[in-house]
């Protein structure tokens, strides 16, 4: 039995539509593409994200600021840089021109921050209280990537900054607790 696919303005938790995460970034607002996603598992993935994930966050800290949440085929053609399609779990389930996924893992991304919060503040107590895929903690004021998925792993990466490129770095829960100099 196929699920019917869900209108864009329809409520997939509480306090988020599905808009909100295809419409978020600013590559999609500064371009004219499609940006839809045409998977149903996708659109399940995007409201588990909303409900098990950023419904707590937004209980706990108040309003989030998405900066950058669904990522088709074509806003991927625009951005290109720094996107690394086989791990980029912004694309949800969507499939690739062979049929395959085209992020190997699946599950759902999304990007955030919450205005006047420490994003290191708020990356420690989703370590602490949530059950997530990935996280990767880019500095104190900017946003944090997170997924989900149905396996989580609880895996956590400090993205640093080396001149003009970003380097991940898996860290264990214990260090990101206690390691000052991000």
């Amino acid at each position: 039995m196929n699920k019917v696919v869900p209108l864009l303005s329809e409520n997939c938790s509480p306090n988020f539509t599905y808009e909100d995460f295809i419409s978020c970034s600013d590559s999609f607002k500064k371009n004219s593409v499609s940006n839809l996603p045409k998977e149903q598992k996708t659109f399940d993935a995007i409201s588990k994200m909303a409900n098990q994930l950023l419904e707590p966050i937004q209980k706990k800290f108040g309003e989030i600021k998405l900066t950058y949440g669904f990522c088709g085929p074509e806003l991927q053609k625009i951005i290109k840089k720094g996107v690394y399609p086989k791990t980029d779990q912004h694309s949800g389930f969507e499939l690739n021109k062979n049929g395959n996924l085209i992020c190997e893992r699946g599950g759902f991304a999304v990007d955030f921050l919450i205005p006047n919060l420490s994003s290191l503040q708020l990356a420690r107590w989703i370590v602490d209280n949530l059950k997530f895929d990935k996280l990767y903690y880019y500095g104190d004021a900017r946003p944090i990537h997170l997924s989900q998925h149905d396996f989580p792993l609880g895996q956590i990466i400090l993205m640093k900054f080396y001149k003009k490129r970003v380097v991940p770095r898996k860290i264990k829960r214990d260090l990101f607790f206690e390691e000052i100099d991000f």
